[in-house]
């Protein structure tokens, strides 16, 4: 009785070696998790010259322009330089009684219009391959008004991210219907300018990893922001997470349509 004992220890201990053994293999042959995705937009920029301080930021950070403002042609060429992907923040018919500025698309507008406006916000600036709202929650929440806009987007070649500046947006929807390269914003990371608020809207985007592979967070170049983003860039870690610009979203490279290119470059706020 006692050597049967002593067998189906030896057995079970047998078993057991040979199980984790298996485990170890398995996990030995298991490619590596990829990082997640990270993609920063610094959009609102173009007005002030102190806006110049995002430069400091990686040059992975993108940067949405506004057109037709005073710093904007110097800030897409000096982006561009970099390497840096360069956006249009296009305005865009909002709720709120805030002024949209320059280059701003209306729901009032004829196709044409839509049409002249869009062209000229892209021509002031220069090298952009994309488009993101600025403000529009008016606008983007009406597939119909979107229609013009979204065909001369398309026209052009550029991709289109909704900033979701309203629950109610379907314009990403109706991106994808005109197959243009369409992405959405997660979080906003900055429309309260408190470091504990920026904190929580941080790690907000790092929890969303955990269900995308690709996560875009949109902010805007206030000095507490710029520093901010360099303190948590300089700790993010590698294994976990890797920051991308723009263009590395789309499976295929965006390459704007020569006609706008060439006339952009030669070419002298809280969510709402």
């Amino acid at each position: 009785m006692k050597q049967l004992g002593i067998y189906c220890v030896i057995v079970w201990g047998m078993l057991v070696s040979q199980t984790t053994t298996a485990a170890s293999l398995t996990t030995a042959h298991q490619p590596p998790q990829a990082p997640a995705e990270l993609y920063i937009i610094i959009d609102d920029m173009g007005y002030r010259a102190t806006d110049e301080r995002a430069f400091a930021l990686p040059e992975s950070v993108t940067f949405s322009i506004l057109p037709h403002t005073p710093q904007g042609q110097a800030f897409a060429e000096r982006a561009h330089a970099q390497s840096r992907d360069v956006m249009l923040h296009l305005p865009m018919e909002a709720q709120s009684n805030k002024p949209l500025g320059p280059g701003a698309i209306t729901s009032s507008m004829y196709a044409n219009e839509i049409t002249a406006t869009f062209e000229a916000a892209l021509a002031s600036v220069p090298y952009a391959i994309g488009v993101n709202n600025h403000m529009g929650s008016v606008l983007t929440a009406s597939g119909q008004a979107l229609q013009p806009l979204m065909n001369v987007i398309k026209h052009t070649g550029l991709f289109f991210v909704d900033s979701r500046t309203t629950r109610f947006t379907v314009a990403q929807q109706v991106a994808r219907e005109k197959q243009i390269p369409n992405a959405r914003r997660h979080v906003f990371l900055d429309h309260e300018q408190t470091e504990a608020f920026m904190n929580e809207q941080w790690q907000r985007a790092m929890a969303l990893t955990r269900k995308h592979s690709k996560v875009i967070i949109i902010a805007h170049p206030h000095p507490g922001t710029i520093e901010f983003l360099q303190n948590k860039l300089a700790d993010l870690p590698a294994q976990h997470y890797a920051l991308k610009s723009m263009h590395d979203y789309f499976d295929k490279p965006v390459v704007p349509q020569r006609e706008y290119a060439n006339s952009a470059q030669a070419s002298a706020a809280a969510p709402n």
